[in-house]
């Protein structure tokens, strides 16, 4: 099923998209009402999720327009206002039902179900069956016989797309229009593999039929069932194919509603509860990051009005982020904010100018608003599984007999680099965890003390039982027959102790599968209008687009304008030849290494030698054969993307390299000597463009007592999380972090007044302070603090970035004279 979300809140979108996305709900989405329209238009939803204070065209406004086009989709929308006069405006405009911010999820969720069952007029009973295999749309969950069959989402989606339509054969596009985003944008191949993967994992839980049919031409279908297995329902609680039937017709009435009221692990293992956690403590880390800066607009104008200086700008402004707050805090556990939020964005809408006694309460609502959200917020839970957000990596992997040092490194980097690692010695665990799902990748280290078959057991045992699990293999010793074993073994990686976390991590990212390639573009430039066709309907169904070009004349207009990824010229054409336009494609620095084939009427031995002289890739002759020109243009652009990947990583290693001479080795972040350079860099071009340039210096309150406490390593371990912390509250496309000294970090800030400096210091002392690394012997706090010294000015040719350097530096020192925590500001003259 897929659902159209409108909503310009990006935290209360992305926690909505994680939602029904986890119900098995295909989400496009838009953030405001001119995208909105234009999508509705253009594709066919089975439910519109519609915010009603949405930019550049209002919810109600565009409800009433798709109603008025004919759009007969079920529209649920949202509302911060809760008024009876709202609701009735919008069930007025066309509206199926409403949902009041703040909203529970289980709620928002339990509404789409019931309109698209009403929608569709769907029957209530909750399972589809073909012969022993049985699909709950209820519980989300596929069983064969007794047994439950693990599916991923898409092949769920795909399984019970086939079910409910059981009579209709579906083309790869209508496939890809009802299982992906447009987002997503995969190609025809995807489906391809995603119905050659559902085959074998039905296959593999003891399913003998073939349940999904070829229709060679068109598209797949679901099998008609086998005589034996044909039989009449007897259970009036699952639905029959012939009971489950339904025309797939244009529009969301035509669908037959999908169940969504699901739980994520009845039926697929492998999305695991870590996964879910960590996808909502980052979407409210989002929200929580964005509040401060709303608050901070509210805030400005408060004072302006204090001052009896309210533009009617600002105001509406203002009182838009307190209606944003308003939705936002409730659905994120600050119900008693949202309160104070929603009076305030009240206060704000009063005509103007707001009396003496609004602009009291509007500072009142807003210090108890702020006092709200000093207080925890009430922990946001998943639909039906009670899981609060707790930060948790978003990938697991499994390692067996890894040595205790590696583990310790392993585990504490991890987290930042987006994994989870489980350890074991024994292989019983290590299957036994397997067999509980959730585990993405396994690390395994052979143990050099016995042979060569007792070692390679484990991997054995596991490719055997999980043959599409990637395994990383770590080994003492570089040895060719080793190697050859274990790639016999299908091992997905090899490497040679000792190794960083760094390696291990990066090598666990490229084992994750890795998303569908874009669309390729095919250009064939023949001025025979029937072989350009025919050339457009062999290639197209395989994923390509194709652009026909039948003036050679147009040829490099056109190559600019389409940047192919393959071209086929015909050899013969009038005023430029294929030859003449492949050496041309040669000559030039973009598309020097465009892959090129030449099509001929009559190949010969000179001609093929003239092609690759000129620079030609390959050759095909006429008359055009499918299957050969598919196979080799699918190979060619293969080929192509491949030289690609590899002169990417070339260049990355180089950029790698290149920076170990610039960061400190502890800490990853930039080291002095980059730091000096890029000042004084930054000075320069400042001082040119007469432009404000602020620098930071800081460092952890009483740090060398805390190493005197818990040790060097401890140490040295809360001085990275501090460096990694500092790094996230900048741009590091703009700005620089630096270690600066032993326990000292410089932050330069291009194009930043002090008033910037001050918002880039407040988010560093909360993120620190967020991370609460233990620090009794502090006499600042009970936790590590920052101290910080402000520095800026706007360059001239009279001072020197010494001058400015000196200046923070002063500054963070009068900081740590008053206790600590804190931080001074001085702005030279």
């Amino acid at each position: 099923m897929k659902i159209l979300l409108v909503e310009d809140d990006s935290s209360t979108r992305d926690l909505l998209v994680f939602h029904l996305t986890a119900a098995r709900y295909t989400v496009e989405q838009a953030a405001d009402g001119i995208t909105a329209q234009e999508l509705a238009d253009l594709w066919n939803y089975d439910l519109i999720l519609l915010d009603v204070n949405i930019p550049r065209l209002d919810g109600v406004t565009l409800c009433r327009q798709l109603r008025s086009q004919g759009v007969s989709t079920p529209i649920l929308m949202l509302t911060a206002q809760a008024e009876d006069e709202d609701v009735i405006t919008g069930l007025d405009a066309g509206a199926d039902d409403y949902v009041t911010k703040p909203f529970e999820v289980s709620q928002v969720l339990a509404r789409i179900r019931a309109l698209l069952r009403r929608g569709a007029q769907a029957s209530t009973i909750p399972s589809l069956v073909w012969g022993q295999l049985c699909l709950d749309p209820t519980m989300a969950q596929v069983t064969y016989g007794t047994q439950v069959v693990p599916l991923t989402p898409k092949e769920y989606s795909l399984l019970e797309l086939f079910l409910r339509h059981p009579k209709r054969v579906f083309s790869r596009s209508t496939i890809l229009d009802h299982l992906w985003t447009i987002d997503d944008s995969p190609t025809e191949g995807a489906v391809t593999n995603l119905v050659k993967d559902l085959r074998n994992r039905l296959k593999r839980s003891g399913v003998v039929d073939n349940v999904i049919q070829t229709v060679y031409g068109l598209g797949y279908r679901l099998r008609d069932l086998p005589p034996s297995l044909n039989q009449p329902n007897e259970h009036p609680g699952v639905e029959t194919l012939e009971a489950g039937a339904t025309d797939l017709s244009n529009g969301a009435a035509g669908s037959t509603a999908l169940g969504a009221d699901t739980t994520l692990d009845l039926y697929f293992p492998v999305t695991a509860a870590a996964t879910t956690l960590q996808s909502l403590e980052a979407i409210a880390a989002r929200f929580q990051a964005s509040i401060q800066q709303r608050l901070t607009v509210i805030e400005a104008a408060v004072r302006s009005l204090q001052a009896g200086n309210l533009p009617p700008q600002q105001q509406a402004i203002a009182q838009d982020e307190a209606h944003r707050l308003a939705g936002g805090l409730g659905t994120f556990g600050y119900e008693e904010g949202s309160t104070h939020a929603r009076q305030i964005e009240q206060l704000l809408g009063e005509p103007r100018p707001l009396s003496r006694t609004a602009t009291d309460q509007l500072s009142r609502r807003l210090l108890a608003l702020k006092q709200a959200l000093a207080l925890p917020p009430k922990p946001v839970e998943t639909e039906g599984n009670g899981l609060t957000t707790t930060a948790s990596p978003c990938h697991r992997a499994l390692a067996l007999a890894l040595a205790p040092e590696l583990i310790n490194q392993l585990q504490e980097e991890g987290g930042d680099r987006g994994w989870y690692l489980e350890c074991t010695a024994c292989l019983s665990e290590v299957l036994q965890i397997l067999a509980q799902g959730g585990i993405e990748a396994v690390v395994l280290t052979l143990d050099q003390t016995v042979s060569l078959a007792e070692k390679l057991a484990p991997l054995r045992e596991v490719k055997h039982r999980y043959p599409q699990l990637p395994v990383l293999v770590l080994t003492g010793q570089d040895s060719l027959e080793e190697r050859v074993q274990v790639a016999r073994l299908q091992g997905d990686r090899y490497l040679v102790t000792p190794v960083t976390p760094s390696q291990i991590f990066e090598t666990l990212d490229h084992l994750l599968p890795q998303s569908q390639a874009p669309e390729s573009r095919v250009m064939v430039v023949d001025n025979d209008p029937i072989t350009r066709g025919a050339i457009t309907e062999l290639l197209t169904p395989w994923g390509l687009q194709v652009t026909e070009l039948g003036d050679p004349g147009q040829f490099w207009e056109v190559l600019r304008q389409v940047q192919p990824d393959l071209l086929l010229l015909a050899l013969e054409m009038p005023t430029f030849s294929g030859m003449d336009l492949c050496q041309v494609v040669r000559q030039d620095s973009q598309f020097g290494n465009l892959p090129i084939l030449m099509v001929a009427a009559h190949p010969d031995t000179v001609t093929v030698r003239q092609v690759f002289e000129v620079g030609g890739d390959d050759l095909i002759g006429k008359p055009i054969v499918g299957p050969e020109l598919v196979t080799r243009v699918l190979s060619r652009i293969e080929r192509s993307r491949l030289r690609q990947q590899i002169e990417q990583m070339r260049h990355h290693q180089a950029l790698y390299w290149a920076q170990q001479d610039t960061s400190d080795p502890l800490t990853q972040v930039a080291n002095s000597l980059h730091f000096d350079a890029f000042l004084q860099q930054q000075w320069e071009r400042h001082c040119q463009d007469q432009a404000p340039l602020s620098l930071i210096l800081c460092n952890p309150d009483e740090l060398r007592a805390y190493y005197k406490v818990y040790g060097q390593q401890a140490g040295d371990a809360a001085l990275r999380r501090i460096a990694r912390t500092l790094h996230r509250t900048i741009n590091p496309n703009i700005d620089l972090v630096a270690r600066y000294g032993d326990d000292e970090f410089g932050i330069v800030l291009p194009n930043t007044n002090l008033d910037g400096a001050l918002r880039v210091v407040s988010r560093m002392q909360q993120a620190v302070t967020d991370l609460k690394i233990p620090h009794p012997t502090s006499e600042a706090g009970d936790y590590i603090t920052l101290s910080l010294g402000i520095g800026g000015t706007t360059p001239t040719a009279t001072l020197s970035s010494s001058h400015l350097i000196k200046t923070a530096d002063q500054a963070l020192k009068d900081a740590k004279t008053r206790g600590g925590n804190t931080f001074c500001l001085y702005s030279m003259c």
